[in-house]
């Protein structure tokens, strides 16, 4: 998977309008290069060894000091300014921590510049790793290019008003982050994560109905498999729930296997199946396999309970009935596809096992709003998304 498709469909949709796009990203920190080379896109890796020492020595000092640099917003700042120097850009958009402090020293210098807060970068983090990271710095950054910046977009309406009544800015354009109708076209119809119901449904349709002697499948899915995702919670609903279901859960677990072990009782690890990352031009398939998405974001930290995530969209896009914690991004996103997102209180074990068994004791209820869900899924898409985006450029 890439860790950041919302750069790759921008870089794809302004090309196809007419733009000479290129994008610099650091070395191993990617718009992966088989989603960019099918679209032609010119994509600049920069290494810096002596940044990433840089860094090190930064976090530490602010450890022992609070001091604030911008060597603590990654090894490669340095390098992304020099190289956006070289490119004489008419815009520059900043799409991370390391790209606002490049872009605001581009701003000091008359250049024109922009920033996407797919995050709310100095509001994002679990307090441990918030310890070595510049907040002050953030803040201030964050601050310069929405309010004298000459483009800006955000994922909600509730994290727009946000930076609204934190910085007094123009209002951020709310671009989400949702995916191109023709992902659905390119679905495989294989079971890779569920091989057993080819007995049932030989080419999987996430339109058909799924059998009453399957299995009710569970997904949820992210970069990594670990604490601080709401995951404890669905584990603890999940204990002692009766019914024919499964979990499947998707990511990188290296590093919390023992998380895994001592958070997950028994009786949910006996009907647990966990999946290594695929890229994303197969994530849309494997998600259809499944009848439940599961998106548990926390309200804390800020940015979590303000942004709406890919994969609520994404469990839209196959077919997925929605479990959605209420957060206010969250929140806002179902209210537009009402009948296809159940929110619990996010947190709490009993709200959630009671949206549980009202999907898993009921299989026609479940497909109902399976039903409801596709038909939401193909009003949230990148095409629509993309007008606005187009729209706010300068």
């Amino acid at each position: 998977m890439s860790l950041n498709p919302r750069v790759c469909k921008e870089l794809a949709y302004l090309k196809a309008i007419g733009y000479q796009v290129d994008a610099l990203v650091s070395d191993g920190c990617s718009l992966l290069t088989s989603e960019n080379d099918a679209r032609q896109q010119k994509v600049f890796g920069l290494k810096s060894v002596p940044g990433k020492i840089l860094r090190k020595i930064g976090c530490q000092i602010h450890l022992l000091c609070g001091w604030e640099t911008s060597w603590q917003l990654g090894p490669m700042v340095d390098a992304l300014l020099k190289e956006g120097r070289k490119k004489r850009a008419d815009l520059y958009i900043a799409h991370s921590e390391a790209g606002m402090w490049a872009a605001e020293q581009l701003l000091k210098e008359g250049r024109r510049v922009g920033v996407d807060m797919e995050d709310w970068f100095s509001e994002d983090l679990l307090p441990e790793a918030r310890r070595t990271r510049p907040i002050r710095l953030l803040k201030q950054l964050e601050k310069n290019l929405l309010c004298h910046g000459v483009h800006s977009t955000c994922t909600s309406e509730a994290m727009a008003d946000a930076l609204v009544k934190a910085y007094g800015c123009r209002r951020p354009t709310v671009i989400r982050n949702v995916f191109p109708r023709e992902d659905r076209e390119a679905l495989d119809g294989k079971w890779k994560d569920r091989p057993g119901m080819a007995k049932w449904i030989p080419r999987n349709d996430p339109r058909a109905a799924r059998p009453k002697e399957a299995p009710v499948s569970i997904h949820w899915f992210s970069q990594t498999i670990g604490p601080g995702r709401g995951l404890e919670t669905l584990f603890q609903a999940l204990d002692g729930q009766e019914g024919n279901w499964e979990l499947h859960l998707r990511g990188n677990l290296k590093g919390y296997e023992q998380w895994l072990e001592r958070a997950c009782p028994v009786g949910v690890r006996k009907k647990l199946k966990v999946h290594g990352l695929v890229e994303n031009e197969e994530l849309l398939s494997r998600i259809a396999e499944h009848d439940i998405g599961y998106a548990g974001e926390l309200r804390d930290p800020i940015s979590r309970n303000l942004t709406i995530t890919n994969k609520f969209f994404q469990y839209l896009q196959a077919g997925l009935a929605v479990l959605a914690s209420d957060t206010a991004g969250q929140v806002e996103a179902a209210s537009e596809a009402k009948g296809a997102v159940w929110v619990f209180r996010g947190g709490e074990r009993m709200s959630l096992s009671e949206k549980l068994r009202g999907l898993l004791w009921n299989r026609g209820t479940l497909q109902n709003t399976r039903q409801i869900a596709w038909q939401a899924g193909a009003r949230f898409t990148w095409e629509n998304e993309a007008q606005r985006m187009q729209a706010a450029l300068p």
